[in-house]
C-alpha cells in the first residue's frame, strides 16, 4: 500500500512478542514457550520492505529494549538499514509516569520470570503482565478445566449436573475425579466456556464473573469475556461469553486509580510490564530508590546504559 507513497510512512514497528509488555502480536504459528531471536526476524522484515521500495524507512525495534549498548550490532548495520528503538517499560518508573506509586515500587522488586506471557485477555491476543494474584487466579481458573459432552459418547460417560438446575453433561472418569477434588477445595461452581469445557471457581468468583459480564461497557470492538461486538445486528461475537477471561476495563481502571497504600488493588488487578522489568532491581541507575525524570532517563539512555 505504501510502495507509491513511501515518503508518507514514518517507520515500521517490530515488536518482540516474547519480551514486550502489554498486548503483543504472537501468532498461532509461534510457540509462546520458545522465544526466537529478533535479529533474523527483523532482517526478514527489511528484505520484504526493500522489495516495496522501503529500504530507507526506519524499523523501530520494540520489546526487550533496555540499554542501547546491547544493540550495537544493530546500529549502523547495512543489512538492517535505519533502525530506531522503542522504550516501553523504563518510562513506567519515572516521576512523570501516571501509574500509582505502589505500582512503581512493585517494579523495583521484580525478579526474572515475574512477568508472565498469557492469553487471558478479552481481546484474544497474547499479553504480558506481572504474575500477581490476579494473573495467578486466572491461571488457576484455566487449569481447573475439563472437556464435556452434552451426550454420553466415547469416554464421556460420567453424568455431571451443571448450574442451579443441574443440567446433565458427561465427563470422562478421570476428569470427574478431578472435578470432585476441586469441589472439595471449594471450587464448586462450574462455568461453561465457548469450547465445550467447564471451568471450576468458588461461588463468589462465579458471581463476580457474571456481574462483570453483565456490566460490560463495550470498551472493545469485540470482547471475548462478555461476547460483546460492535457489529450489528446482534452486537455479539457469535460465541458464548468466556469466563476464562476478565473485564479489562474494570481491572485497568482499578489499578490505574489505586489509592496510596492500596496493596489489594495492585495484587488483584492487571499490571502490565515488559519481561525486562526485573532489571529495575539490578540496574545501578535506580539504586537507593532513585526515580528519574523523563529527561534524566533520556539522558541515561543516550549514554548507552
Amino acid at each position: 500500500a505504501y510502495s507509491k507513497v513511501s515518503d508518507l510512512l514514518g517507520g515500521v514497528v517490530y515488536e518482540d512478542p516474547w519480551l514486550a509488555g502489554g498486548h503483543n502480536g504472537l501468532s498461532n504459528s509461534e510457540d509462546p514457550q520458545k522465544p526466537e531471536s529478533p535479529f533474523p526476524r527483523v532482517l526478514a522484515l527489511r528484505k520484504i520492505m526493500r522489495e516495496f521500495g522501503l529500504g530507507e524507512t526506519p524499523i523501530i525495534m520494540a520489546g526487550g529494549v533496555w540499554a542501547l549498548e546491547e544493540w550495537e550490532d544493530w546500529i549502523g548495520n547495512p543489512e538492517l538499514g535505519p533502525i530506531a528503538f522503542q522504550f516501553g517499560t523504563r518510562p513506567l518508573l519515572t516521576r512523570e509516569s501516571p501509574i500509582p506509586a505502589g505500582w512503581k515500587e512493585r517494579l523495583r522488586h521484580l525478579k526474572p520470570g515475574d512477568v508472565f506471557l498469557n492469553r487471558f485477555s478479552p481481546t484474544g491476543f497474547y499479553s504480558s503482565a506481572v504474575n500477581n494474584d490476579f494473573i495467578q487466579e486466572l491461571r488457576g481458573r484455566n487449569e481447573r478445566q475439563v472437556a464435556y459432552s452434552p451426550e454420553a459418547v466415547g469416554e464421556h460417560v460420567v453424568e455431571y449436573g451443571v448450574g442451579a438446575r443441574k443440567r446433565s453433561v458427561y465427563l470422562t472418569a478421570p476428569d470427574y475425579a478431578r472435578v470432585k477434588e476441586w469441589e472439595e477445595e471449594g471450587y464448586t461452581d462450574a462455568l461453561r466456556t465457548p469450547d465445550s469445557t467447564l471451568i471450576f471457581v468458588a461461588p463468589e468468583k462465579a458471581e463476580e464473573i457474571h456481574l462483570d459480564q453483565v456490566n460490560c461497557m463495550g470498551c472493545l470492538s469485540q470482547c471475548r469475556f462478555s461476547n460483546w461486538s460492535q457489529e450489528p445486528p446482534n452486537y455479539d461475537n457469535g460465541k458464548k461469553a468466556d469466563p476464562r477471561s476478565f473485564c479489562i476495563q474494570k481491572s485497568l481502571q482499578n489499578i490505574a486509580h489505586a489509592a496510596p497504600g492500596d496493596e489489594a488493588a495492585l495484587d488483584h488487578n492487571l499490571m502490565f510490564a515488559g519481561h525486562n522489568a526485573y532489571r529495575f532491581g539490578t540496574d545501578p541507575f535506580y539504586s537507593n530508590g532513585f526515580i528519574p525524570t523523563v529527561r534524566e532517563l533520556v539522558d541515561r539512555i543516550l549514554t548507552g546504559k
